[in-house]
C-alpha cells in the first residue's frame, strides 16, 4: 500500500540527528510549583553511556520529583519527553515508566535496549509501564493511566533466560506505542513475549514488529486499536486474554505456529481485517462453539489472504471450523460468527458471507481501508521547526497567546510545507479563535502542548465560539497537526474547542504526488480536571445527594468537536475527547461534575476514526448528520456519571438546531413507561426502569455509507452509583445509547420513515448497562439480554 508523507517536500539539508534531539527545548510546565522544571531529557545527560544504562535511564525518567509508582496515582504539572538517541543500551533490570511520559527514540537510526543475560527484575518487562506492588496491585489504576507513548524503539529480550516482557503496558486513552520492534528468544526453555496487556481502556498500538518470542503479544484490554503489526516466527502471535471489543487491522502473521488465539471463555469480540496469514498451521482459534447455543461472543473477519494455511479457523476443543490450504492460497471476503441483525434478529450465523460487507471503494486505497502513521517528519533539519516560544507565545497559562499563536501558523502556512509549527510544552491561554490555515504543519511537545481557551469570547453557551478554528468554511487544502491538546478554563460554555472546515480534495496533486486526506494524530480535548483549569475538586464537587443541582462556573464547553458540511477527507487517529470524570491532580482520584454539550459532530464526506474515544458529553458523544463515507473503527464511549442528576439534557436545555440537539421529551414519549420494541412487540423493560433521558453514545441521521467495525458504547453509573452496571444482577444505567434515523428523530409516520436516508453497518457492536443496544427511529431493534456475553452485550453485525 502506497502510503504518501508530505516528508517529500522537506529540506533534505544534513543534520546531526532527529530534528527533536537538535531543537533548542523550550518547554515548561507553568503549573508545577518547581519554576525549574525540564520537561525534555536527553538520556545522554544522564550519563547513558551504551553500557549499562538501567540507571541512567531511569534517572532521565524520574528527575524532577514526577510522579511515580507507590507515591502518586496521576498529575499533568510532571510530563516529561524522554529521548533516547541511536546506539545499543545495555539494561540489567527494568525501566520503570512514570505518568505522563513519552519515550521517544531517533526513528531514523533506532535505538535499541537490550536486557542483559543477568537481567533480574521483580517486574514484568524491560519497560515496565505500570508496575506491581507489594500488595498485588498495580501503581497506576489501570483504566486512569493516560497521556504516555513509546515510539522508534528497538526491544531485544534475547539474552534474558526464563519468563520475560519487552514491554508491560497496561493502558488507557491517549496512550500509544508506535513505530518499534521486539526481538524476542525463541529457546524452547524461555517464556518471551512482545508486548504484556492485562488490564486498561483502549490506546493505539501501530507499526510495530515481532520476531520470535512463546508469544508475539499477550492482549487483554476493555476495547482496542492496532493497525499494521507484523508477527514472525513466534509460537503463537497473539494470545487474546479477554475483552470486550478489539478491532485489528492490517495484520501480517509469518511462520508462526498459531496465528490469533482468542478462545478464552473472557473474549467478547474481534475484528480483523486487511489482513495476511503466511505458513501458518493455524491461524485462529475461537471459543465460540457453534454448535452450542449458550456460546457467546463475535468474530469478524473481511479481506484476508491465507497463504500456505491449512486451518483458518479452529475451536478451542480442536475442531476445525474452517479449512485453509496446506499448499495454495484461501481468500476471505467476508466471514462472521456471532449474532445477525438485519435490521431484525438475532439471528445466529457460522460462516463465510461476502453480502454482509459492503466494502465501499471511497474509504479504500489499494484495496484495504485506508490507513496512515503519524508523521514524524524525519528529514526535516532542525532549522525547520519554528519554536511558538521562539515566535512570541509565553505558554505560561496567563500571557494571552492568541495572536501570537495565529502569526505561527500563517508563517508556516505560508512556507510550502517547508516548515513546522513546533509547540513547546506549555499552557498557551488563548481568549479568542486560533486560526490554523491550509498548508499548515503542526507538531506538539508530545502531550505536553496545550491550547487553553478563556475568557468572555466563549461565554455563550447560545453562541458557539471556536477555540481552535482548522480551515475558514469553503477552505481547500491539507494541514497535519499532532500531540496537541485543546483545553478551557474554568466557565467555557460557549467554546467550541475544535472546529474543522478544511476540505482536502481527494485525489488533488502537490509536488506531482497524490494529496492525501489532512490528519489529526494524537490530537485531544480534556476539559477539566487538571491543575490550572480551574475545574477541579474544589472548584466542581459532585452533589448525588442534591437533586439537579447546576454550578454555572462548571459548564466547560458547548462543544469538543465540529466537523463542518464544509469540510472533507480528514483522517483522525487516536483522540481522545474527554470530560474529566475525575481530578487527576487528587491522590484519591476524586470525582468531579464538569458539564459540556456535545462531543463529536460530523456533518462532512470521507472521514476516518481510528481509535477514537469520546466520553461524558451531556446530549452526545458521537453524531452524524447528513454526513456520507465515514470509517470508524473501535470507537468507544462513556455516559456522563451524574445522569440523571440532571437529566440530559441539562444544563444545555435551549436546544440548538444547527447541531441537531436530540429531543429527549419526543425521543422518550416513544419510550412510553420504558416500553421496549422487539421486532415491533413491545415488552415491558426490565426492573429498575432504567431513564431514557441519558446522553446518547452514538446517533446517525440521514447519513450514507457509514461503516463502524468496532464499537463499545458503555453507560457505567446512575448518580455516580455503580449498581445499574452490574450486568449479573438484572439492572442497567439507561435505556437507549445508539440512535438511527431521519433528522426528525423520533419519528414514527410512513412519511418520517421515508426520510431516512441513512445506509448503516455496525460490526461487532458493544454496550454496557444499557437496555436496548440499536434504537431506530423510536422502536429498540437489539435487547442487551439477547447479546450478553461477558460483562458486555456484544453483537457482530447489524445492517440498515
Amino acid at each position: 500500500m502506497k502510503v504518501l508523507s508530505l516528508l517529500l517536500v522537506a529540506a533534505s539539508a544534513a543534520r546531526a540527528a532527529f530534528w527533536l534531539e537538535d531543537i533548542r527545548h523550550h518547554g515548561i510546565s507553568p503549573f508545577n510549583p518547581d519554576k525549574s522544571y525540564t520537561v525534555f531529557r536527553n538520556v545522554r545527560d544522564f550519563g547513558a553511556k551504551v553500557t549499562d544504562d538501567t540507571a541512567a535511564i531511569n534517572a532521565a525518567i524520574s528527575a524532577g520529583n514526577r510522579c511515580m509508582a507507590y507515591e502518586c496515582v496521576g498529575t499533568t504539572t510532571t510530563p516529561a519527553v524522554v529521548y533516547i538517541p541511536a546506539g545499543t543500551y545495555l539494561i540489567s533490570s527494568s525501566i520503570v515508566d512514570y505518568y505522563y511520559t513519552q519515550i521517544i527514540g531517533d526513528p531514523t537510526n533506532m535505538p535499541v535496549i537490550k536486557g542483559t543475560g543477568s537481567f533480574k527484575s521483580p517486574t514484568i518487562g524491560l519497560l515496565e509501564g505500570n508496575k506491581y506492588m507489594d500488595n498485588g496491585r498495580l501503581s497506576f489504576v489501570s483504566t486512569n493511566v493516560f497521556f504516555r507513548q513509546v515510539r522508534n524503539l528497538v526491544f531485544d529480550t534475547t539474552d534474558v533466560p526464563g519468563e520475560i516482557a519487552a514491554i508491560h503496558w497496561p493502558s488507557s486513552q491517549a496512550t500509544s506505542i508506535q513505530n518499534c520492534m521486539f526481538k524476542l528468544s525463541t529457546r524452547s526453555e524461555d517464556t518471551h513475549t512482545g508486548i504484556f496487556m492485562e488490564e486498561g481502556s483502549g490506546g493505539l498500538l501501530t507499526d510495530l514488529i515481532f520476531v520470535g518470542g512463546k508469544y508475539g503479544a499477550q492482549f487483554g484490554n476493555q476495547q482496542y486499536t492496532m493497525r499494521n503489526l507484523t508477527f514472525i516466527n513466534a509460537e503463537t502471535a497473539i494470545l487474546q486474554i479477554w475483552n470486550w471489543g478489539w478491532t485489528y487491522k492490517s495484520i501480517n502473521i509469518i511462520d508462526c505456529q498459531v496465528g490469533i488465539n482468542m478462545s478464552s471463555e473472557s473474549v467478547g469480540s474481534a475484528i480483523l481485517l486487511d489482513s495476511q496469514f503466511i505458513n501458518v498451521p493455524v491461524a485462529v482459534v475461537t471459543g465460540h462453539d457453534p454448535s452450542n447455543s449458550t456460546s457467546r461472543g463475535s468474530l469478524v473477519v473481511e479481506n484476508v489472504m491465507y497463504t500456505h494455511v491449512p486451518i483458518v479457523l479452529q475451536a478451542s476443543n480442536g475442531q476445525t471450523l474452517l479449512l485453509g490450504d496446506p499448499v495454495g492460497v484461501v481468500y476471505d471476503g467476508g466471514y462472521a460468527t456471532g449474532n445477525l441483525y438485519a435490521p431484525h434478529g438475532p439471528t445466529p450465523m457460522q460462516g463465510r458471507d461476502e453480502s454482509y460487507f459492503r466494502k465501499p471503494s471511497t474509504l479504500k486505497l489499494d484495496y484495504v481501508y485506508y490507513e496512515r502513521s503519524k508523521p514524524q517528519y524525519e528529514s526535516f533539519p532542525a532549522s525547520a521547526f519554528l519554536s511558538a516560544r521562539e515566535h512570541g507565545a509565553a505558554g505560561d497559562g496567563v500571557t494571552d497567546d492568541t495572536a501570537s499563536l495565529n502569526a505561527l501558523f500563517k508563517a508556516v502556512s505560508e512556507a510550502n510545507f517547508s516548515s513546522v509549527a513546533f509547540l513547546d510544552a506549555g499552557y498557551y491561554l488563548v481568549t479568542d479563535t486560533v486560526y490554523v490555515p491550509a498548508g499548515a504543519l503542526i507538531v506538539g511537545e508530545p502531550l505536553a502542548a496545550v491550547i487553553m481557551g478563556a475568557g468572555a469570547k466563549f461565554s455563550d453557551m447560545n453562541n458557539p465560539h471556536p477555540v481552535v478554528m482548522i480551515g475558514m468554511p469553503g477552505e481547500v487544502g491539507l494541514i497535519e497537526m499532532s500531540d496537541v491538546i485543546v483545553s478551557t478554563k474554568g466557565a467555557a460554555a460557549g467554546a467550541l474547542l475544535i472546529q474543522y472546515n478544511l476540505n482536502t480534495p481527494a485525489g488533488a496533486k502537490t509536488c506531482e504526488a497524490d494529496l492525501p486526506p489532512s490528519g489529526l494524530w494524537d490530537v485531544h480535548t480534556r476539559i477539566g480536571g487538571f491543575a490550572g483549569s480551574d475545574l477541579q475538586v474544589a472548584h466542581c464537587p459532585i452533589t448525588p445527594h442534591v437533586p439537579n443541582h447546576i454550578d454555572p462556573t462548571c459548564i466547560a464547553a458547548h462543544t469538543s468537536m465540529h466537523i463542518t458540511p464544509s469540510a472533507g477527507n480528514l483522517y483522525m487517529e487516536n483522540n481522545w475527547l474527554w470530560v474529566a470524570d475525575h481530578d487527576i491532580e487528587d491522590l484519591n482520584m476524586t470525582r468531579i461534575t464538569v458539564y459540556a454539550g456535545r462531543g463529536l459532530l460530523i456533518e462532512a464526506s470521507r472521514i476516518w476514526l481510528v481509535g477514537t474515544s469520546v466520553e461524558h458529553h451531556a446530549l452526545y458523544q458521537y453524531q452524524l448528520v447528513n454526513a456520507s463515507d465515514i470509517w470508524m473503527g473501535q470507537i468507544q464511549t462513556e455516559t456522563p456519571y451524574y445522569q440523571p442528576n440532571p437529566p440530559a439534557p441539562f444544563p444545555f436545555t435551549q436546544r440548538s438546531e444547527a447541531y441537531y440537539d436530540p429531543d429527549f421529551d419526543t425521543d422518550c414519549l416513544h419510550n412510553p413507561h420504558n416500553l421496549n420494541y422487539h421486532d415491533g412487540t413491545p415488552t415491558l423493560a426490565l426492573a429498575g426502569s432504567p431513564p431514557c433521558a441519558m446522553a446518547w453514545g452514538l446517533r446517525i441521521l440521514d447519513s450514507e455509507n457509514v461503516i463502524v467495525f468496532g464499537a463499545g458504547l458503555y453507560s457505567f453509573f446512575n448518580n455516580y452509583s455503580t449498581n445499574c452496571s452490574q450486568a449479573t444482577a438484572g439492572e442497567n444505567c439507561q435505556a437507549r445509547i445508539f440512535a438511527i434515523g431521519p433528522t426528525g428523530e423520533g419519528a414514527t409516520t410512513p412519511a418520517d420513515k421515508a426520510r431516512d436516508l441513512s445506509t448503516v453497518e455496525v460490526y461487532n457492536l458493544n454496550t454496557i448497562g444499557t437496555v436496548s443496544m440499536v434504537t431506530r427511529q423510536g422502536a429498540d431493534m437489539a435487547l442487551w439480554g439477547d447479546n450478553f456475553v461477558n460483562f458486555a452485550s456484544t453483537l457482530a453485525v447489524f445492517r440498515f
